[in-house]
Formats: structure tokens, C-alpha cells, sequence
């Protein structure tokens, strides 16, 4: 089910970027946005969204380092690393875990009015798939992600962003749908070519 929801979000998500890039005109193209960028966060994430998963014990820290390249105002694609562990109300073990994901980014204030949208201000729609392994199952799984990122542009290089994302697949840590919601504060650096 939550398979058939995630497929349903993307294929009408990609039908409205085709869309819109099909009557924007290259002439109201953004330059600076059209560059290499990576990104370094860090924040905390825990297993599980039910009422008895928020306790102190659940929470573990979360990094995620991503790369990637804006191609239109609105369109990015990245690819991205996800770790190191995180905790699981049922037992006190550490489940490390690496997770390398690839990821469309839609930056909803151009796809909206790209030309009245405040540049020093974005809200990013993330969104893609990738490879989880568990070093406790030693399995690997391929699982889903989706978030929202606020982005403030400090300098014509440099981001702060606030990330609020989760991983969800099957059987990640309990048997069956699981989600590792998270979020992270960060930097973005751009390598701005003129």
C-alpha cells in the first residue's frame, strides 16, 4: 500500500515537471541555479511515528552528505549517503546502517512563480529511492524517501537548510512497513561557474 501511494506521488509529480518545463522560457533561466552543489547535514532521527516511539531512548544522531545539480530553476537530481545508526524501542543495540539513495529535488517556489519567487528563500520537495543496509540484519534492502527542506541563501555560495526527511521500506527494523524519520540542519555550497 504504501508502495502504491509513493509510485502514484512520483508518476503525477514528474507529469507536472514535464509540464511546467515544457512552457518555461529559457530566457527566465536562473544561472546561479544552474550549478554543482553538495551538502553537509547533521540532526537526529528515530524508528517508528507512533505515540510510543517518542521517548529519549529512540532518538540517534543523523548525517547525510549529498551532491547533485540543478539543471532547470526548479530541478535538481542528487545522490546522497544516510547514516550511521539508530536506536529501536524493543532492545539497546546501535543498528548501523549505510543508506546511498538517489533523489529529485523540486524547489516549489520557482516551479510555482519562478518569477516572483524570493530568491534568498526555498522550499524543497526531495524525493527518490536507494540501497538501506542493515549491519545487524546483514541484508541489504531497497527502500523509499521523501522530504522537505527550508533553505535560506546567506551568500551567493552558501545555504542553511533544515531537513525534515524519512526512509521507509519493509522490514528495516521490525518485520514489516517501517519508517526512520529525521531532521538536520546543514550547509550547501555551490560551485557557481559564470
Amino acid at each position: 500500500m504504501l508502495v502504491k501511494k509513493y509510485l502514484i506521488i512520483c508518476i503525477l509529480l514528474a507529469g507536472v515537471i514535464e509540464i511546467k518545463s515544457q512552457v518555461q522560457d529559457s530566457a527566465d533561466l536562473n544561472t546561479e541555479k544552474l550549478s554543482w552543489f553538495m551538502s553537509f547535514n547533521y540532526g537526529a532521527q528515530m524508528s517508528g511515528i507512533k505515540d510510543e516511539d517518542f521517548v529519549g531512548s529512540n532518538y540517534a544522531p543523523l548525517f547525510n552528505i549529498a551532491a547533485g545539480k540543478w539543471f532547470i530553476p526548479y530541478l535538481a537530481l542528487q545522490i546522497g549517503y544516510k547514516g550511521f545508526y539508530f536506536y529501536y524501542i524493543e532492545d539497546d543495540l546501535k543498528h548501523h546502517f549505510d543508506y546511498i539513495y538517489g533523489e529529485v529535488v523540486v524547489n516549489l517556489n520557482n516551479a510555482v512563480q519562478p518569477k516572483s519567487s524570493n530568491k534568498a528563500w526555498s522550499l524543497l520537495l526531495h524525493s527518490g529511492a536507494g540501497y538501506f543496509y542493515n549491519h545487524i540484519y546483514r541484508k541489504p534492502n531497497f527502500c523509499m524517501n521523501i522530504g522537505l527542506q527550508n533553505t535560506f541563501q546567506f551568500t551567493k555560495q552558501f545555504q542553511a537548510s533544515v531537513d525534515i526527511s524519512s526512509i521507509m521500506g519493509w522490514n528495516i527494523y521490525q518485520g514489516n512497513e517501517d519508517i526512520l524519520p529525521g531532521i538536520t540542519l546543514g550547509v550547501t555550497y555551490f560551485f557557481i561557474t559564470e
